[in-house]
């Protein structure tokens, strides 16, 4: 049967058949489908997205979004409609969609701050956008509940900085315009409480930039009579006798009785912007958080306010009066929350932090103030010796330092010893104060200098590979040379080789000299710091000098010299110098009875485990000469190696050594032979035995890839002559010094990995948990420092603060009893200084009062009951006539702008996680009368 063979009835239902057919396919994706059968993917199509591949998205554009039918608002969410930020796309854009039918919006936030951060979209940004569909579950559907027929992923990226399209100028060639005000112009005696604010609406939106104190303009011009209190329209009190603005001139009332504010006054405010598409206001809330009473207040939009497209807002301005209130009562409150600002470069007590949150709170600070003083290079404590112990090396300026030098330099420990205690460990090695401390990949740091160095930062110290830490001399860079010297040979002539020199402790290498007939043995090295003849040539540490040889006849024999000694370190001890010569040799003789001892341990118990106090290492011993008196050849033996310095490094944060730090010994210097090379064969010098090293963190200690020396300088080589070779006399190495690692865990990470002499498991190497209790009160007396902050009215009289106020608590403060100096010891002392506000609104940060001591706090025996004794000093930390002998928060009446110190004052023993006292707020309370 064909087509051409069926009957009407046949055509009919065949016809009736595809016009059903044709109805399925309609729903099933076609625009302006019905409901359609369940299931999905039956009825919505993404149609368009315009924006799609477009490189040139403003950031105030609305992305639009064109589907097959009308959308259920309730279904398009940051999750089914994903517009993330690149290049990770794991940041939602902020914004709002609106569904209009079968158009959907994306709406991004409005910048309100200069900078955009708080924008939706970025410049120069791309993103992505993923309308999620079938067969996701929280995908996009239809009015009928039917998903979007598969998920698509489209990108754009948006202009760049400096395109002028950067935003859509939404009423173009046209500045914006303020349509409406609160208060408005001519309002009198406005209301004045606390969450006064004036807005001011907008037509356009605004180029957050131009949105500022200089552009929008908040001044006091005149204030009324205090005495007179007329009743306003508005049923409050005035002070101006007219009650209305009579005036033609904006910046006065017109009164009779009002007296005009010259030069005019700025008031402090906060200036805001809040926008969106659909509005634009400006926000201005005073700082004090209500407007000044009895005051004529002016409020100004400049011309160089700017919309999106850099057209200039038309000018406007509002004057008002306030109300006249008699004196008020009023109180700033400072929580330790973030409210004030913490003036960092001053503050060395935890403020808001993990360990205390909310409140200032006093810690050990063993990792110094961060403050080194005018310069960075030299030492800030201890106090020198000149001073009689008591004034810092180098006054705190003011700036917290960050150490990280962009070339070689070198930490002076001072030309003479040290006799004033530091308050780090009690010794007297000299202390540098870093906020952090990091030493780049090709810069070297040398420590030269008497005295041990001790580097405390409060922040992390690094050493990059390739960076190097040096308390040893290395001869470059202004520093002396700390290896010994190679014997010198010459005919008649007595020249000696001088030793190594040792830095930061170290001790010097002994002196070698060609035999005569006054000097008869090479010169013993000298103690370092640490050891009970610290600076005593010949000490109980330092290596011994060997004798002299003699030959009687030439051509009979070799004239061989003695090895010295190397210096003993404060693990192991220094190694004996050779002295050995050719049995039967009758022609060669020793001038004297060999020597050439190494030098002994120091070990005063735990002291040789963990460092408590510095120690450096010794030098080694110069060799003896070898010397023909037949000929008048002399060959001089190799000088003394010094010992390696102390360096100890503290960091309440991380320390990370990827580099080198070097105290190692210095080496002896090797024998040489005679002029002839035949008879004559000097030794080698003795090693200087090797300097301490401490690096203590709470934290994490990292040594990966890194270098870590204290090891012994190896003793010099002895020579051996070519016609009568001699037994060759070596001098001997020095001993290991120490090196003390402590961290939160006493597990280094990178240990097995680095370089470590002496190493783990070895003598002279020691790693524990952290220890605060090796410190010694240098750290017993944090502060927390503010940063100036309004107050609120112009010309406040501070009220004495008490331990109550108006059955209010004043403070919340405690002592707790683990940090109690004793019952009735002081625990915290409150200290405030102020500053003149301007006619800008500024304080004068040139003018600031002294510090005043508002009170201090006792411990009660009870942590959060300690007793208040306002307006005095405390007696037990503060001397009469100190530096704060001015007492009363009086001393700051009518300074608008305050700062406050707080210092707490912690017992010995603390550890470093103990907590000390604290406040969590104070109260400042204040009246004033405009």
């Amino acid at each position: 049967m064909t087509m051409s063979t069926l009957t009407s009835a046949a055509r009919f239902v065949c016809i009736a058949v595809v016009v059903a057919l044709a109805t399925s396919l309609a729903s099933c994706g076609g625009a302006g489908g019905g409901a359609g059968p369940d299931g999905s993917g039956q009825g919505l199509k993404l149609m368009s997205f315009q924006q799609a591949s477009v490189d040139s998205v403003s950031l105030n554009e609305v992305l639009v979004f064109l589907f097959s039918e009308a959308v259920d608002p309730s279904s398009v969410t940051n999750a089914s409609l994903q517009i993330r930020e690149g290049p990770t796309y794991g940041v939602t854009v902020a914004g709002e969609f609106r569904v209009l039918g079968s158009r959907v919006e994306f709406r991004p936030r409005l910048p309100g701050l200069c900078d955009r951060s708080d924008a939706g979209f970025k410049s120069s940004t791309t993103y992505r956008v993923m309308c999620v569909g079938s067969p996701e579950e929280f995908g996009i559907t239809n009015t009928h509940g039917q998903k979007l027929d598969r998920t698509q992923t489209n990108t754009f990226t948006t202009r760049i900085d400096t395109d002028p399209a950067l935003f859509i100028d939404a009423v173009p060639a046209t500045g914006a315009l303020v349509t409406s005000s609160s208060p408005v112009d001519g309002d009198a005696a406005v209301s004045v409480a606390q969450g006064n604010q004036i807005v001011l609406e907008i037509d356009q939106n605004l180029d957050p930039c131009s949105i500022n104190s200089d552009n929008i303009l908040f001044f006091q011009y005149e204030t009324g009579d205090p005495g007179t209190f007329l009743t306003a329209p508005n049923g409050n009190d005035t002070g101006f006798d007219s009650i209305t603005d009579m005036s033609p001139d904006p910046y006065s009332w017109g009164a009779t009785n009002s007296t005009p504010t010259f030069p005019p006054q700025r008031i402090p405010a906060d200036i805001e912007l809040v926008q969106d598409f659909d509005s634009t206001r400006i926000v201005i809330t005073p700082l004090q958080g209500e407007f000044p009473d009895n005051a004529l207040l002016v409020v100004e939009l400049t011309n160089n306010v700017l919309d999106f497209g850099g057209q200039f807002a038309n000018p406007f301005r509002i004057s008002f009066t306030t109300e006249n209130r008699p004196p008020s009562n009023g109180v700033f409150t400072i929580d330790y929350d973030g409210d004030v600002d913490v003036n960092k470069e001053q503050t060395t007590a935890d403020v808001d932090s993990a360990r205390s949150p909310g409140r200032a709170q006093g810690y050990l600070v063993f990792s110094g103030d961060g403050d080194n003083g005018a310069d960075q290079l030299l030492p800030s404590l201890p106090e020198t010796p000149a001073s009689g112990c008591t004034v810092p090396r180098q006054l705190n300026d003011g700036t917290a330092d960050d150490f990280d030098p962009g070339s070689d330099v070198l930490l002076d420990t001072g030309a003479s010893l040290n006799t004033c205690p530091n308050l780090t460990d009690g010794s007297v090695g000299v202390v540098w104060e870093f906020q952090s401390f990091r030493i780049r990949a090709g810069i070297t740091v040398r420590i030269v200098g008497s005295n041990p160095a001790i580097i405390l930062s409060q922040g992390d110290v690094q050493i990059d590979a390739g960076g190097r830490l040096l308390a040893r001399g290395d001869n470059q860079g202004g520093s002396p040379r700390s290896d010994g010297l190679t014997g010198n040979s010459t005919y008649g002539v007595p020249t000696g080789r001088a030793g190594g020199v040792g830095v930061a402790g170290g001790g010097n290498g002994g002196k070698t000299y060609n035999a005569d007939n006054s000097v008869k043995i090479g010169e013993h090295g000298t103690d370092g710091f640490g050891s009970p003849d610290y600076g005593v040539t010949g000490g109980t540490a330092s290596g011994h000098g060997n004798v002299n040889s003699t030959l009687l006849q030439h051509n009979t024999g070799p004239t061989i010299n003695s090895g010295a000694g190397g210096g003993g370190g404060a693990a192991t001890a220094g190694e004996d110098g050779g002295s050995n010569f050719t049995p039967g040799t009758t022609a060669t003789k020793f001038e004297g009875t060999p020597d050439g001892a190494g030098g002994n341990v120091v070990d005063d118990g735990d002291n040789s485990k963990r460092l408590l106090l510095p120690f450096a290492g010794s030098g080694g011993g110069g060799a003896g000469a070898a010397y023909s008196s037949y000929t008048d050849e002399r060959a001089s033996g190799g000088s003394g190696g010094a010992g390696g310095g102390f360096v100890d490094i503290t960091s309440s944060g991380n320390i990370l050594v990827f580099g080198t730090i070097d105290a190692a010994g210095g080496r002896g210097g090797d024998g040489i032979n005679s002029p002839w090379g035949q008879e004559h064969q000097s030794s080698g010098g003795g090693g200087g035995s090797g300097g301490g090293i401490r690096l203590l963190t709470p934290a994490e200690l990292n040594v990966s890839g890194g270098t870590i020396t204290a090891a012994g300088g190896a003793g010099g080589i002895g020579a051996v002559g070519t016609v009568y070779p001699g037994p060759r006399n070596n001098g001997g190495a020095g001993g290991s010094g120490h090196i003390v690692l402590e961290d939160a865990d006493s597990v280094i990470t990178g240990l097995a990995g680095a370089t470590i002499s002496p190493a783990d498991g070895q003598d002279g190497f020691y790693r524990g948990i952290f220890d605060a209790s090796r410190f010694k009160g240098g750290g017993l007396e944090p502060k927390a420092q503010t940063s100036w902050f309004y107050v609120g009215p112009l010309d406040p009289t501070y009220v004495v603060p008490g331990q109550t106020y108006g059955g209010q608590t004043d403070f919340e403060a405690g002592c707790p009893t683990l940090a109690s100096r004793g019952v009735g010891a002081t625990c915290t002392l409150v200290e405030v200084r102020g500053y003149d506000i301007q006619p800008d609104g500024t304080p004068d940060l040139t003018t600031p009062t002294g510090w005043y001591t508002v009170g201090y706090f006792v411990d009660s025996g009870v942590e959060n009951q300690p007793n208040w004794i306002p307006n005095a000093q405390p007696p037990d930390v503060l001397p009469p006539g100190g530096p704060n002998a001015g007492a009363g928060i009086a001393n700051v009446n009518g300074k608008g702008a305050l700062e406050v110190r707080t210092t707490f004052y912690l017992p010995t023993g603390m550890g470093a996680q103990d907590p000390g006292p604290y406040i969590g707020r104070w109260d400042i309370r204040f009246t004033y009368d405009q």
